[in-house]
C-alpha cells in the first residue's frame, strides 16, 4: 500500500508531496459495514485512500506525477539509466538534482525509500523501516543497520558489493544498491527483498499512450488462475458484459515464431504489426497473435469477429483495462493510470472506479490513482474529499496539489455529500483552464 510520494525537481515539479492517507479525521459512522470503502485500514495502523483522482488544466503537471513514479520504478528495476531518468525542471532551477521519496506499507511496517541523483551519479540512497535506516549511502559512503549484518555479510562485505557493483570506479555511485541486492542477493534480508519487489511487482504505471494489450495482461493474470487463460478470459468477459458490452466470449490464439521470422527484440511486451500480421512480443517469445470475440447476429446465431479489426477502440481498451484491474485487485497492488476516461463512456469509468471502492470487490486493499478530465464522477458521491486532488502550476512553485480535504481542514465548508462538479467547473477550487479565445 502506498502512503505518500515526494518529488523534487522533476519536469514541471519543483517540490511536491502527494499524500495518500485518509485526511478526514474521524471515521464515518458505520464505515465497517459500508459498501463503499472510505479508506483502507493497514496493519501498520495508517488509513489510506483506495482511490485518488487528479483533476486539473492541461499542462498543470498531472501526468508528470505518474511519470515520476514510472521513473523511480524503472530506476530501481535497472531498466533505465540515470541519464535517461534525469529530467529536471528547466523553468525553475532551484535544485540541481532530483529527489524521489516513496513511503509504503508492507505488512505491519512502514518503509520509506529515498534517492537523490543527477544525470551522472546517485548522490544519496536511503531505505528506512519504521523510521530507522536499514541502509544509508551518501556519495558512496555507506552506513548499514545491524539487521543487515550477518556472518556472511559484514559491513566490509556490503561495502565491497557497493563499490564493485554500484560504482563507476571513480568515486561515483551509478547503480542503486537496492537494485543490486534485490537482483543478486535476495537471501540477504527479507525487508530488502520485500522493498525491491514492491517496486517491481506491486507498483504499476500505465500512460495514456499504452496500448493496453489484452493478450499480455491475460498472460500476466494466468498464474492467479492456475495458468488457465480460459478462466481468465471468462472473468474478463463476465465483467465486460456487466458493463453492457455484448461480447459472448473472447479467445486468444498464438503461433510461436522463431527470432529469424521477426528480427525484432523479444524482451519487451508489446503488440506490433509485422509483415501484415499482428505479432506479440512478450516474455522472451514471439507469436503471431489472433484474438477472436463472439457475438449473436440478428438471427441469434453465434458469430466470430476479429478483436482488433471489428471491435471499437473503446471496447479494446475496456477489455485490456479490466484485465489489468483484475490483476491489481487480486494481488492488492497499486495502479497509476493516466487519463482513465480515454475512449470510455463516463458511466463505464464510474464502474471501473467502483471496482476499487466496493468492499466486496477490493478485498486485498488495492489502490487506484488516476488522472482525469471527466468531471462527471464528481457528481456521484463515489470519491471522498481525501480522494480528490486538484493540480495547478506556476513558475515559482511548479506543479502544486491541493486535496479537497486540505481545503476542508482549513475551514472551508466542504462535505462529502457536496456536489463538487459545478463548483469545480466554476473555478471555486481553481485547477481549471481560463481560455481567452
Amino acid at each position: 500500500m502506498l502512503s505518500s510520494f515526494t518529488i523534487k525537481n522533476f519536469r514541471s515539479i519543483v517540490d511536491l508531496t502527494v499524500d495518500f492517507t485518509y485526511g478526514e479525521g474521524k471515521a464515518p459512522n458505520g464505515y465497517q459495514q459500508a459498501d463503499l470503502l472510505p479508506f483502507i485500514e493497514s496493519s501498520a495502523k495508517e488509513r489510506l485512500v483506495p482511490c485518488m483522482a487528479f483533476f486539473g488544466a492541461n499542462a498543470s503537471g498531472k501526468t508528470n506525477i505518474l511519470k515520476a513514479v514510472y521513473t523511480l520504478k524503472n530506476l530501481v528495476a535497472g531498466e533505465i539509466s540515470l541519464a535517461s531518468g534525469f529530467d529536471p525542471n528547466v523553468l525553475n532551477k532551484k535544485y540541481q538534482d532530483t529527489t524521489f521519496s516513496l513511503k509504503f506499507i508492507l505488512g505491519e511496517n512502514i518503509f520509506e525509500y529515498t534517492i537523490t541523483y543527477d544525470a551522472g551519479q546517485i548522490i544519496s540512497e536511503i531505505l528506512q523501516k519504521d523510521g530507522k535506516p536499514l541502509f544509508e549511502i551518501n556519495r558512496l559512503e555507506p552506513k548499514f543497520s545491524k539487521q543487515l549484518l550477518t556472518q556472511g555479510y559484514s559491513a566490509e562485505k556490503l561495502t565491497e558489493i557497493l563499490r564493485v557493483e554500484c560504482s563507476d570506479g571513480e568515486g561515483r555511485q551509478t547503480k542503486l544498491f537496492l537494485n543490486r541486492i534485490g537482483l543478486g542477493y535476495q537471501g540477504l534480508d527479507r525487508d530488502m527483498r520485500g522493498a525491491f519487489f514492491y517496486f517491481n511487482t506491486t507498483l504499476h504505471v500505465h500512460s495514456n499512450n499504452d496500448t493496453m494489450p489484452l493478450s499480455v495482461a491475460v498472460t500476466a493474470l494466468a498464474p492467479l488462475y492456475n495458468n488457465d487463460e480460459k478462466a481468465v478470459l471468462a472473468e474478463i468477459v463476465d465483467i465486460v458484459q456487466q458493463l453492457d458490452i455484448d461480447i459472448l466470449g473472447i479467445d486468444i490464439n498464438r503461433k510461436e515464431l522463431s527470432p529469424l521470422e521477426t528480427g525484432l527484440p523479444a524482451r519487451i511486451s508489446v503488440i506490433a504489426e509485422s509483415n501484415g500480421a499482428r505479432v506479440e512480443y512478450a516474455h522472451g517469445k514471439r507469436h503471431v497473435l489472433a484474438i477472436a470475440t463472439s457475438h449473436k447476429d440478428a438471427l441469434g446465431q453465434r458469430t466470430i469477429m476479429d478483436f482488433y479489426k471489428n471491435e471499437s477502440a473503446g471496447t479494446q481498451r475496456l477489455a485490456g483495462l479490466v484485465a489489468i484491474f483484475l490483476g491489481v485487485i487480486k494481488t492488492g497492488s497499486v495502479l497509476f493510470i493516466d487519463e482513465l476516461e480515454s475512449s470510455l463512456h463516463p458511466l463505464l469509468m464510474r464502474e471501473l472506479v467502483l471496482l476499487f471502492k466496493k468492499r466486496s470487490r477490493n478485498a486485498k486493499d488495492a489502490q487506484l490513482i488516476f488522472t482525469t478530465h471527466n468531471t462527471d464522477i464528481l457528481d456521484d458521491s463515489i470519491l471522498r474529499v481525501s480522494e480528490i486532488a486538484l493540480t495547478r502550476k506556476n513558475l515559482p512553485n511548479g506543479t502544486m496539489i491541493r486535496r479537497l480535504v486540505d481545503l476542508k481542514n482549513k475551514g472551508d465548508d466542504i462535505r462529502n455529500v457536496t456536489n463538487f462538479r459545478k463548483q469545480y467547473l466554476a473555478g471555486f477550487y481553481s485547477g481549471i483552464p481560463h481560455p481567452a479565445i
